[in-house]
């Protein structure tokens, strides 16, 4: 990056005469010349040229004077611009962190890279993926005895709870629609534990919200579902756009949460089967699901060993 520095034509005029009185001042002296043309009645030609030559002198140290001063004033200018660049550019740095975080904090940072190297839509399959659905029940009667700003900074508690959680997992929120949340293990990075992660999350979050409950005196619940099976997940649109999920295995997700019971966490028996050697699970049996028909779910209960995480 360079700096352009304006000179005035003033200026550029001073350097101009002055180089020109330089090669003017130095040019050899023609003796013969002069004595040829001897006039008795002139001026004698070396008191002419000694003259001349001291009042050119005079006039090239005036004029290098003046430039140096020009040079001096320049050379300040120039860092003052320079220091005005230096302290833009560390402003433009940090502009971009900043919106470099707020970026990794609406997208993984795998999905992030990827949007930046290549502008548009993105979609990728993933083959096993356990997802979440978690509901808060009772909080909309909640929100007819609270002030608005007092629902706010409940829910925001819950809500920062449950993101220190996912956090500590390595689970990806997907996002929060009202009271409830949404999270997956699985994706964008594949993880074998994807099950079990889930399952450490769902226990944790039900024991912050009991803790809730008894000590903070907030009478609400949560009803919990999850799911095992494939998924599509990517960004689509450019406005407000997130990293969402789609596919069969999202809906029932979804359907096992809203035919859950409050206080339970209700999953499926794809879910169960890879996780049925390691938690504590009582069986449903059969229950009708909204476009699924009938299907075996289990309630999730417990585990045989501590989870990886404390509430």
């Amino acid at each position: 990056m360079f700096l352009k520095v304006q000179i005035p034509h003033s200026t550029a005029q001073m350097f101009s005469t002055l180089a020109l009185n330089v090669k003017t001042a130095l040019l050899p002296f023609d003796r013969g010349a002069v004595f040829a043309q001897k006039d008795e009645s002139a001026t004698p030609c070396g008191q002419i040229f000694t003259r001349n030559t001291e009042r050119e002198i005079a006039q090239l140290k005036s004029q290098v004077a003046t430039l140096t001063q020009l040079l001096d004033v320049f050379e300040k200018s120039i860092l003052v611009q320079s220091d005005r660049l230096e302290q833009a550019i560390e402003e433009l740095a940090d502009s971009g962190q900043k919106s470099e975080q707020l970026l990794l904090n609406i997208l993984p940072e795998a999905i992030a890279k990827q949007l930046k190297q290549n502008p548009g839509a993105i979609a990728e399959q993933f083959n096993e993926v356990t997802i979440m659905f978690a509901d808060l029940v009772g909080f909309t009667p909640l929100s007819a005895r609270l002030k608005p700003i007092e629902l706010v900074n409940l829910l925001n508690q819950i809500f920062c709870t449950f993101d220190a959680l996912a956090q500590q997992l390595g689970l990806e929120k997907i996002k929060t629609i009202g009271d409830a949340y949404m999270v997956a293990a699985g994706l964008p990075i594949p993880r074998a534990d994807h099950a079990e992660a889930i399952a450490d999350m769902a226990l944790a979050m039900q024991a912050a919200i009991e803790r809730l409950r008894t000590e903070g005196g907030v009478n609400v619940q949560i009803r919990i579902g999850i799911n095992t099976g494939i998924v599509i997940a990517g960004v689509i649109g450019t406005k407000k756009f997130i990293y969402d999920l789609w596919g069969d295995a999202v809906n029932i997700a979804s359907r096992m949460e809203s035919s859950g019971q409050a206080g339970s966490i209700q999953v499926t028996e794809a879910t169960y089967e890879r996780l049925k050697d390691k938690y504590v699970f009582q069986k449903r049996g059969a229950i009708k699901v909204k476009g699924k028909g009938e299907m075996v779910t289990y309630w999730l209960v417990g585990s045989f060993a501590s989870t990886r995480i404390g509430a």
